[in-house]
């Protein structure tokens, strides 16, 4: 049976359990909407494509999966980026589907054509410009699969229009995009952590976004309560450790309590669990827990030794 590029597009994000999605029809997205009004996927309208992004952006916080939003070409697309590159900072998994000019017109500075590509390439997990239908059946489960596995993020798919046009003959659809397994846990390591643990005479756990991610609050509460470890965390981690706790020294950082920074400084070992070291959290790196051993555990293996 012929599909056609945009009639692909809705099949998948309707097989991927997509049941929302916000946007903006335009010109060069048009044909995705004529689908989208067939579809039982509900559209939410916007007045602006950045609140298209930031509604994706609540819908993946609340469920913890991939969620997508709609723009059209050129300043539909641009309006997009604000909130992509946000869903990049605060790892966000998004899927901003884009519609863009015919692939004949790529290059020409064609009417509302940008380069949604180059754009979003440093503000995106990872992006694609989409060359023909049959790319979509391969595109549109990868960008999920990218979206959600390991340390989440934003992906961007650029769509040609006549790519949502053309018709191609589809005998199997693919298997919804899913996140990948994670790596086995290292037991050797694990061993020496505890005892670090058991050796230490002022540890102090310092908690960040990671654990909200990870949908790990509780597993981070009986880690804490069993060994009587203090916790502080940071902006992005707030409300993974009850703050009524005795345990809890609050926020640390710039605009954090005093008496959390200071203490922090006193430990001898920091147990760092999902977190940057960012500059809010640290101020000057060089200066913070200087006398510290520091166990940093973290999803994204680019984060371990970055900064600290």
């Amino acid at each position: 049976m012929k599909y056609s590029g945009a009639e692909i597009i809705i099949k998948l994000l309707e097989r991927q359990g997509i049941a929302t999605v916000a946007g903006i029809p335009g010109g060069a997205n048009l044909p995705i909407y004529d689908r989208l009004y067939e579809s039982s996927i509900e559209h939410i309208l916007v007045r602006h494509e950045q609140g298209a992004g930031f509604i994706a952006q609540g819908m993946a916080r609340a469920t913890g999966k991939a969620a997508v939003c709609f723009a059209t070409s050129g300043p539909g697309a641009t309006n997009l980026l604000t909130a992509i590159a946000d869903a990049k900072l605060d790892s966000i998994p998004v899927i901003a589907i884009t519609g863009q000019v015919p692939t004949s017109y790529l290059g020409t500075d064609a009417f509302q054509e940008v380069d949604t590509y180059g754009l979003t390439l440093p503000i995106t997990k990872h992006n694609f410009l989409v060359r023909s239908a049959k790319e979509l059946l391969t595109v549109i489960p990868e960008a999920f699969k990218i979206a959600e596995s390991g340390r989440p993020g934003p992906v961007a798919i650029d769509i040609p229009k006549d790519v949502q046009l053309a018709e191609i003959e589809i005998g199997a659809w693919p298997e919804p995009g899913r996140r990948e397994a994670l790596s086995a846990v290292d037991e050797p390591c694990l061993k020496r952590i505890t005892k670090m643990i058991a050796e230490a005479k002022r540890p102090l756990l310092y908690i960040g976004g990671g654990i909200v991610q990870a949908n790990a609050h509780k597993l981070l509460y009986e880690f804490a309560k069993k060994n009587s470890l203090p916790v502080t965390s940071t902006l992005m981690g707030l409300g993974c450790f009850p703050p009524e706790d005795p345990l809890y020294l609050g926020m640390l950082g710039m605009h954090g309590a005093r008496f959390t920074n200071l203490i922090l400084n006193e430990a001898d070992l920091l147990l760092a669990f999902g977190v940057r070291f960012d500059d809010r959290a640290t101020g000057n790196i060089k200066k913070f827990c200087p006398r510290t051993k520091i166990v940093h555990i973290d999803i994204d293996q680019a984060e371990i030794d970055k900064i600290k």
